[in-house]
């Protein structure tokens, strides 16, 4: 066990340091994160002329996103087109043969990168949203360890399941359109806007579903932070987190009987 503990650990210090070696993406990618950020700004500044809108004022809006855009966009792991090109070029057949398992070698290589981005931009995050509204009204320091532990359930729930999708290429090669549906969901269930804003029929559904416990919940929690609330989503991120897991590891098993060769 604890042979297998320092291999995988290696395997995520070899993705850390690759992380750092490429500051030109990280600066690229923060001038994407601020202009969308300024767009949203705009929006959201116009929207509310006339005060709070469902139980967010402007500040917790901006903030919100801030945080959504962080988990989804800024910490993401590329992990599925990654994979769609290992199958189509027929890299996979080297992959699946390392002394490792296939499913928890691709999450610990992708955590290194994962961290990274989620040190590098939740400061920027933070310096961002407190220039354009300032600081949150009532934050405490000492909820941030509850903040950041859901963030963490929000990005590996987001991981597996983007590894659960990149898993159909290994039985049909052309998976995007899974994909597509993957990411509108990501959206509209508390990417761009809270679940708090849905008509009130689909709000039960989308409170029950795993897509808005990436985005929703934990930027909820950063914004308007109660012990209540923390109580009410992190065991279900839990849930989300560890059927996630168990889906993924299951369907690898499956898959793989499907999987062919290609390339050369």
């Amino acid at each position: 066990m604890l042979r297998q503990t320092k291999k995988y650990l290696g395997i995520s210090r070899l993705s850390t340091i690759n992380a750092v070696q490429y500051p030109a993406n990280l600066v690229t990618r923060m001038l994407f994160y601020t202009l969308f950020i300024s767009v949203f700004f705009c929006l959201w500044s116009a929207i509310y002329q006339g005060g709070e809108v469902n139980g967010y004022s402007l500040p917790q809006m901006v903030w919100y996103l801030c945080f959504t855009e962080l988990i989804v966009f800024c910490c993401r792991s590329t992990i599925y087109n990654q994979m769609n090109e290992d199958v189509k070029s027929g890299a996979i057949s080297y992959l699946l043969t390392r002394p490792c398992h296939y499913v928890f070698f691709q999450f610990f290589y992708s955590l290194g990168e994962m961290l990274v981005n989620l040190l590098c931009f939740g400061l920027f995050a933070i310096l961002l949203a407190a220039f354009y509204v300032g600081p949150l009204a009532d934050f405490s320091l000492l909820n941030v360890p509850a903040m950041l532990l859901s963030i963490l359930l929000g990005i590996t729930i987001n991981f597996f399941l983007l590894l659960l999708l990149g898993l159909t290429a290994f039985i049909w090669e052309e998976n995007t359109g899974i994909y597509f549906v993957y990411q509108k969901f990501i959206f509209m269930l508390g990417m761009f806007i809270p679940v708090e804003f849905l008509p009130q029929w689909l709000q039960p559904i989308a409170r029950v579903l795993p897509f808005s416990y990436v985005a929703w919940a934990p930027s909820r929690l950063v914004v308007a932070f109660s012990w209540q609330a923390f109580w009410q989503i992190v065991p279900l991120q839990l849930l989300w987190a560890a059927f996630a897991i168990a889906l993924a590891y299951g369907f690898y098993h499956l898959a793989v009987r499907f999987l062919q060769g290609q390339g050369g």
